[in-house]
């Protein structure tokens, strides 16, 4: 399936973010449906009760759905889950590099070599070794 417009902002909580991602990561029987598969959702940390109050909206939002008695992500709620985990990698990115700049100045070949391997310009092995070369 390709979704041709652009990826919905959704703002959910904590906990339908957590339940998302238990969807994409494998389908789960509905907790509801018996004893057994309630007890299977809380040894996974999934709340019974919070997702009898959450799938009435993430079905609405259609991203997940039941598929034969359970629960699963659609492809725009994988979509949607995964672009959540590529902005927030993207951020604490963003937070690493904005921390090594701070100490430049004390660090300047650490700073580069952190600043190009977050650039992809670089391999780990090679940024390590441009962060301990000194400046003759």
């Amino acid at each position: 399936m390709q979704i041709s417009a652009p990826l919905p902002h959704v703002d959910l909580t904590d906990a339908q973010w957590g339940l998302l991602a238990e969807l994409v990561t494998t389908p789960q029987r509905d907790p509801d449906s018996s004893t057994a598969d309630a007890e299977a959702a809380a040894a996974r940390g999934i709340d019974p009760g919070q997702v009898q109050r959450d799938e009435p909206l993430l079905s609405w939002l259609k991203l997940i759905e039941r598929r034969e008695g359970r629960l699963a992500a659609t492809a725009l709620g994988a979509a949607v889950h995964y672009r959540r985990l590529y902005e927030s990698s993207e951020l604490r990115l963003s937070e690493v590099a904005r921390l090594v700049e701070e100490h430049e100045r004390v660090a300047p070949q650490l700073t580069l070599a952190v600043r190009r391997l977050a650039q992809g310009a670089v391999s780990f092995e090679e940024a390590r070794r441009g962060a301990a070369r000194r400046t003759a």
